[in-house]
């Protein structure tokens, strides 16, 4: 996941986090992730010329924002551009001219490191601009100071040195279980070699833990609905003959072996029909367990190994 892409996910689950990067702005305090907060975020593709923010955060009760809450327009620069701060002009007035609604406008960067050359020789509106009204933000200083908070200390993974980010990682959960969901996905990009299984691993996680977050729910939905749709037809002809509560449970199962089957086909490649037919008679609780552990499988041959260890 490209690291701009990530923070805009990060801002969309906590939009609330702007306000701890500028100062001045009305202390909201993010909570847990799908908790009311003071601001929402919104992608924005500006016409005309194809100017894209990174998200702008825009506040729920003043849509056009106040000077305590005021509309942000963030951008993550993480690699040189020397036409940055060009581009980061023309957005922002594109954004005013395209959103008259604003009223109170803030821009935030967010910046690898403050060594990145995003141009120089600027005119002097430019420059005042990018001097004045202009939050920046240096991940790699943050990185570095001492006792940062599990939200901030979040924004630092992408710029983390590889021997730091495991343990920062850890502290992260260690006070705020609820970011794992956005901590998996960039270090799954960071350690490009490791499972989502195995990086929950590292962090000291469990399976259990993993089962009930929401990243393992969507991958659990991934195909369901061809498999729902198997699932309980077969079901219903299944209760005709054993009786409503366990066709149901028939068919929740038949539902689970479909699903299995799809991801095992996209990991694993075309089954064999005995494996499929040895899938599709597992009980429901081990469906469930093969849609955890599936995730870590390179190949048919982790399949096998993991049905040869079923107890007979």
């Amino acid at each position: 996941m490209p690291s701009d892409h990530w923070y805009s996910e990060v801002f969309r689950a906590l939009p609330d986090l702007v306000c701890r990067l500028l100062p001045g702005l009305a202390g909201a305090e993010p909570g847990p992730m799908d908790t009311e907060t003071a601001y929402n975020f919104r992608a924005v593709a500006l016409k005309k010329v194809a100017h894209h923010p990174d998200g702008v955060l825009w506040p729920r009760q003043q849509p056009g924002g106040s000077e305590a809450l005021p509309v942000v327009l963030l951008e993550v620069q993480m690699h040189a551009d020397r036409r940055f701060h060009r581009r980061l002009g023309a957005e922002t007035f594109r954004l005013l001219q395209q959103h008259e609604e604003v009223a109170h406008l803030q821009v935030l960067v967010l910046l690898a490191h403050q060594r990145l050359a995003l141009g120089s020789n600027q005119p002097r509106l430019l420059r005042r601009f990018l001097e004045h009204d202009v939050t920046w933000v240096d991940l790699a200083a943050l990185a570095r100071r001492a006792d940062l908070d599990p939200l901030l200390a979040l924004l630092t993974l992408p710029v983390q040195k590889e021997p730091d980010l495991g343990p920062c990682a850890q502290r992260i959960v260690a006070l705020r279980p609820d970011l794992i969901e956005l901590i998996v996905p960039i270090l799954s990009e960071r350690f490009q070699g490791l499972s989502p299984t195995q990086i929950m691993a590292t962090l000291g996680i469990s399976k259990d833990f993993w089962r009930h977050t929401r990243a393992f729910q969507e991958i659990l939905a991934e195909g369901r609905q061809e498999g729902v749709e198997l699932g309980r037809q077969e079901g219903r002809e299944e209760g005709r003959e054993l009786g409503l509560e366990e066709g149901l449970e028939e068919g929740r199962r038949r539902e689970a072996s479909a699903l299995a089957l799809r991801q095992l086909e996209r990991r694993c490649g075309s089954l064999e029909a005995p494996t499929s037919s040895r899938i599709e008679a597992l009980s429901l609780q081990q469906l469930e367990e093969l849609a955890l552990d599936l995730l870590e499988f390179r190949g048919v041959g982790d399949l096998q190994t993991w049905l040869e260890q079923l107890e007979p």
